[in-house]
């Protein structure tokens, strides 16, 4: 690595690893961010962040796609949301010239009133292959859904309309058909003391992240907390009441502020053998399943979210020492099934 520059959790861990199983990790040295391990026997195992070879091209490429891994899984028998997959205007006009009988099968902004009034509101906004919450909005009404087309419309070329799932937000962690862990998550959000405004205490809590060398994350003007807050009819020099809870975005990712606690030990069977499902669906080896649910002891009115083929783990492994201690062992059960592929 780059003086100066810390090394990410990841790569630490994996160095840690190689060096005592006889395998050797090459990374680029500015970042830190993609590399390989090697076999003594020279097969190479490249991961990029935390994409590992265990998942091939393609899975990854879907997983990635919105739209296409919400079909595979709703093919596959699955309970997921309703969702309509919206092309913007820029996008169709630019499809209207290559191709105009595909362009006339695409849905646009007109669809997407449709579809909203026919499942009902709210219904929640996203980007077709965006990470991290990023893009993510909720719409109350119509309005609320107009404006979050124009918002999101000039920067994406394609996004997902879904209807609002019902429940508590889980990310399971999966291993070649194995539960590694279970995270409830939160999204972020503040609570009120009665006198200072929202903006007052946003700066306060992303101060809090940066002096636990976290980052700021997120900032107060960031368009998705306005957005959530106009929705709720709120402003950031609203003054909420001592001990309200205000929540500030629409998703629960940790890369955006959210919270969360380890509640592995309380997962259904049923839900194991549920997201296990939904990576064969998609061909997933390695993943992370965002789900919602009333209660994750139960599989009862569950719906799939989403399913990331590249589950990033700093946020959890900075949550307390028993959370560090789950991602490190995670990342021991990836890293020894790289083992087992290259020596095979």
């Amino acid at each position: 690595m780059t003086a100066g520059r810390r090394e990410p959790l990841a790569l630490g861990l994996l160095r840690r690893f190689c060096a005592a199983n006889g395998l050797a990790v090459v990374a680029e040295p500015d970042f830190g961010y993609a590399g390989y391990i090697e076999a003594g026997n020279g097969r190479r195992h490249f991961f990029k962040g935390a994409g590992f070879d265990l998942n091939g091209a393609g899975a990854s490429a879907i997983a990635r796609d919105k739209g296409y891994s919400t079909s595979f899984l709703a093919g596959a028998g699955l309970q997921v949301p309703r969702s309509l997959l919206i092309s913007t205007p820029r996008y169709l006009a630019d499809i209207r010239i290559k191709n105009p009988a595909v362009a006339a099968r695409l849905s646009g902004p007109a669809e997407a009133l449709a579809f909203a009034a026919s499942v009902g509101y709210p219904v929640f906004l996203k980007p077709n292959e965006e990470s991290e919450g990023r893009g993510v909005l909720r719409a109350a009404d119509a309005l609320q859904l107009s404006a979050a087309l124009d918002q999101l419309g000039p920067a994406y070329d394609r996004l997902l309309l879904q209807e609002e799932a019902q429940g508590r937000d889980y990310r399971i962690l999966m291993l070649d058909g194995a539960c590694l862990a279970v995270f409830e998550r939160w999204p972020f959000r503040v609570t009120g003391d009665g006198r200072q405004t929202l903006r007052d205490l946003i700066e306060h809590e992303t101060a809090r992240f940066a002096a636990d060398g976290k980052g700021r994350k997120i900032l107060p003007d960031d368009p998705r907390i306005l957005t959530h807050l106009a929705a709720a009819g709120l402003r950031l020099d609203s003054v909420p009441p001592a001990g309200q809870a205000v929540a500030l975005l629409p998703n629960s990712n940790l890369s955006s502020g959210g919270t969360a606690r380890d509640v592995t030990a309380r997962i259904a069977p049923d839900l194991v053998r549920i997201a296990a499902e939904a990576g064969r669906a998609i061909g997933l080896r390695f993943f992370g399943l965002d789900l919602i649910a009333p209660d994750i002891a139960s599989a009862e009115g569950y719906r799939i979210l989403e399913l990331n083929a590249a589950p990033g783990l700093s946020h959890f492994h900075r949550l307390g020492p028993s959370e560090a201690a789950t991602v490190e062992e995670i990342y021991a059960r990836v890293f020894a099934a790289i083992a087992r592929d290259l020596m095979a």
